[in-house]
């Protein structure tokens, strides 16, 4: 059974609750001040794993190539991110997270999970499974975005290569 059919059975109204429940999580990150915007977090926290091509980066974050230009030019500024030329391919551009940029995102996690600590605690006291079934929950939705954005990049190579 695919995944909007699960939902299917499930009140419209439920839905549109669950997601401005994440709109309103999102606002509360927004106001936690960590040095970043939440852009510049994800940028920095999707490059910590090693250097990443520009369009890649743009693909995962779900921004057009000139936002993601625009972030990059941003921290690189700051000192938190270095281009370097791709070896194999002198037209491919990798950014790389520096030693500052390792850092602030570092801060910015720890400040971030105190922020929200107090209300996960809270709502996990609501579940039967408590913290354990919260975070079972956020990590059946970050698979969830994966296989997406697999799926998603799998249609894009299927296209090029019609």
């Amino acid at each position: 059974m695919s995944e909007s059919n699960q939902l299917s059975g499930l009140p419209a109204e439920r839905v549109v609750d669950a997601v401005q429940v994440l709109v309103r999580l999102r606002r509360s990150l927004e106001r936690v001040d960590t040095g970043l915007s939440l852009p510049q977090y994800q940028l920095l926290s999707m490059v910590r794993g090693g250097g990443e091509r520009s369009a890649r980066l743009a693909d995962k974050l779900a921004v057009r190539k000139p936002t993601l230009t625009a972030a990059a030019d941003a921290l690189v500024a700051a000192g938190f991110l270095e281009r370097e030329a791709d070896p194999g391919d002198r037209r491919v551009v990798r950014v790389r997270i520096t030693e500052a940029g390792l850092a602030a995102v570092r801060s910015a996690e720890e400040q971030l999970a105190a922020a929200l600590a107090p209300l996960f605690g809270d709502a996990a006291g609501e579940l039967a499974g408590g913290g354990e079934a919260l975070l079972d929950c956020f990590d059946a939705l970050g698979g969830a975005l994966d296989r997406r954005l697999s799926e998603h990049r799998a249609r894009q190579m299927a296209a090029r290569a019609e």
